[in-house]
């Protein structure tokens, strides 16, 4: 068994933490440039597409080798960069509704990054499955033998949930377990503006287990599996990235979402920080630049001899809370919320991402307020 303990920490021990917390706090997400649209290839040649939605022609069909525009447009008037946005119109009662997929028939790397901003419209209800997929699919049968899908679970969390039949780790109906994140659009602070997402995946060698997947939210570390077989012993590539909008259970009332900013790389994007023009409120939710927030962290009870409860004390707004080890790597997220008080309650099982039980030691709880870090607690986790 475990228990949490907030004790002080042997001087060796205190040491060592110092170094990675230090490490932690001077080190700075990956950043993009200015006018990320503007001459992305030469700007980034990491980059494989890059979409701000913003030509003069507003086709679809010239841009994307898989189109459906059932609702499914490139709108003025409201973005989160620039001037336009690709907007998806909801009928009441819609179940179709529109795609845009990048298509590339010899394959995309085997490790690539998928970056979108997205917004629901202020007022909107439920929750559309379909928001994004990496994935192969068989342009004969139409079949598809592998996909990474970021989607919403039924309550409003997003997750990341893989089919994968090829796998020697899929279930009887060819799923991995659903990867469910820390952050829902069931809390209405994440409805009504512009939230940053990203996707990665790894495809594992053939017969193999050394495949991986994760999500990020404005650069939070949402959900994240390792040591995952994929595509089984196939060569497969990924050969489709898609923005998606079905609903399953079709929308309760005639409602908008929107995209914009959409690149596909090779490496790490991370939030846009370019110094564009700004419309209809601009980067709301991605706020790299704000002044630093100060922030406090205390444990406040246990909830269970394995896992204790924290107290976060901030300003409100964009708030997350990321768990690290002492040597600096992330752990995973414990939260990712819009703090409407300052003062937000967080629990940890003493688990990681993988659902396993983390070794005894030292950890740091940090905590970031619009993306910027803004406090910390050490603390010991121990076995008794």
């Amino acid at each position: 068994m475990f228990r949490a303990a907030h004790h002080a920490i042997p001087a060796a021990v205190r040491w060592s933490v110092a170094t990675a917390v230090t490490a932690l706090l001077v080190a700075l997400p990956g950043s993009l440039r200015a006018g990320e649209a503007d001459n992305w290839q030469q700007n980034h040649p990491e980059w494989l597409w890059c979409d701000d939605f913003e030509s003069a022609d507003t086709t679809l069909s010239r841009r994307y080798q898989d189109v459906s525009t059932n609702g499914f447009s490139v709108v003025t008037g409201e973005s989160f960069d620039g001037s336009q946005s690709l907007r998806q119109h909801y009928m009441q009662g819609q179940v179709d509704a529109g795609w845009i997929i990048r298509v590339n028939d010899t394959g995309f790397p085997d490790h690539i990054f998928v970056r979108w901003y997205h917004k629901f419209e202020t007022g909107f209800q439920g929750f559309p499955p379909k928001m994004a997929r990496v994935r192969y699919r068989d342009h004969t049968t139409w079949v598809s033998t592998f996909g990474v899908h970021c989607w919403l679970e039924t309550d409003g969390v997003l997750a990341l949930d893989v089919a994968a039949p090829n796998s020697s780790q899929a279930n009887s109906t060819g799923w991995l377990p659903i990867a469910r994140s820390v952050f829902s659009f069931a809390n209405s602070q994440n409805v009504g503006r512009w939230i940053c997402f990203e996707m990665e995946a790894q495809l594992n060698t053939p017969g193999s287990t050394d495949g991986l997947y994760r999500l990020w939210e404005n650069d939070t570390l949402l959900a994240e599996r390792t040591g995952v077989d994929l595509r089984g012993t196939t060569t497969q590539k990924i050969n489709e990235v898609m923005l998606d909008c079905y609903w399953n259970g079709g929308s309760p009332k005639p409602q908008n979402r929107y995209y914009d900013n959409f690149v596909i790389s090779t490496k790490k994007i991370g939030p846009y920080k370019g110094a564009g023009s700004i419309k209809s409120g601009g980067r709301q939710g991605d706020a790299p630049l704000a002044p630093k927030r100060k922030a406090t962290v205390r444990v406040i009870r246990r909830a269970t001899p394995a896992s204790f409860d924290f107290i976060v004390t901030s300003q409100p707004g964009p708030m997350a809370a990321l768990l690290y080890d002492v040597r600096g790597n992330r752990i995973l997220a414990l939260a990712s919320r819009f703090s409407t008080t300052g003062t937000e309650r967080i629990s940890w099982d003493g688990r990681g991402c993988n659902g396993t039980a983390c070794a005894p030691g030292a950890y740091l709880v940090e905590v970031r307020v619009n993306n910027v870090r803004a406090g910390g607690l050490l603390f010991a986790y121990e076995r008794f």
